[in-house]
């Protein structure tokens, strides 16, 4: 007989059967209620995990893209410090000529980016990339500095030996022009002029040296921006928290 019994057929089934087959139904009939609840709150439950999964996820790959973003911001800092040191130098007076300071600026933003590629590296647990962005920063370092220090002593010299033209003209002009003892001479203009040549003569010869190496420098800049890209911009589609 198909179909479900109706109360008055139930009833005169149950009348027929065993006591013993009436609780093993009952005991069953109870014990499917009971796995169904737990069927249904364990779907909850996982779906809960996978939500609570993913905001970790979530989070978890803010702090990395905020420590990669940190990275390019000191790599390019670092970098346009670099490309910059010389041409600063080469434009201050020769009083405010300080190298000391620029070389200990070049040591500040060097250790921002070392410490932002170690940082990044443990946010994304990828030691392969961390020390691929190191390879690149010791690149760019052996690059720039001799590029940086093959000038800079000419330079040196050179702020040295217009400094007593310098003070001589401040000298001059504090006396409102008016202390001939003072006044640069037409041996002075000529050699002070002579001496700014040799100055725009290196930063010439500099700037052509830098555009030479720039190429290979901006090729590894561009793969190693490439590399952190890829982490950066990874969507997070899934709840397993990994980068898979």
């Amino acid at each position: 007989m198909g179909g479900l019994m109706n109360p008055k057929e139930f009833v005169e089934w149950a009348k027929g059967t065993p006591i013993e087959i009436l609780i093993i139904l009952a005991a069953l009939y109870l014990l499917k209620i009971f796995l169904e609840k737990r069927i249904e709150g364990f779907a909850g439950r996982v779906e809960e995990i996978a939500k609570t999964s993913l905001q970790i996820k979530s989070a978890i790959r803010q702090e990395e893209r905020g420590e990669l973003v940190a990275f390019r911001t000191a790599i390019e800092e670092w970098e346009d410090a670099l490309q910059t040191m010389v041409f600063d130098y080469s434009m201050n007076l020769p009083s405010a000529a300080d190298i000391a300071s620029m070389y200990t600026r070049d040591k500040e933003l060097y250790l921002k980016v070392k410490l932002a590629v170690v940082r990044a590296g443990i946010y994304l647990r990828d030691k392969e990339l961390e020390q691929q962005l190191m390879r690149s920063v010791m690149k760019l370092r052996q690059t720039y500095y001799p590029l940086i220090n093959e000038p800079m002593p000419r330079l040196i010299d050179l702020q040295a030996r217009i400094k007593p033209y310098d003070i001589k003209l401040a000298m001059f002009e504090k006396s409102a022009f008016k202390d001939l003892s003072v006044a640069p001479t037409e041996k002075d203009r000529e050699e002070y002029a002579a001496l700014q040549a040799e100055m725009t003569e290196e930063m010439r010869r500099f700037a052509e040296n830098l555009l030479k190496e720039y190429r290979g420098i901006a090729e590894q800049l561009v793969a190693l921006k490439e590399a952190m890209n890829t982490y950066i911009y990874m969507p997070i589609n899934h709840t397993a928290i990994d980068r898979s």
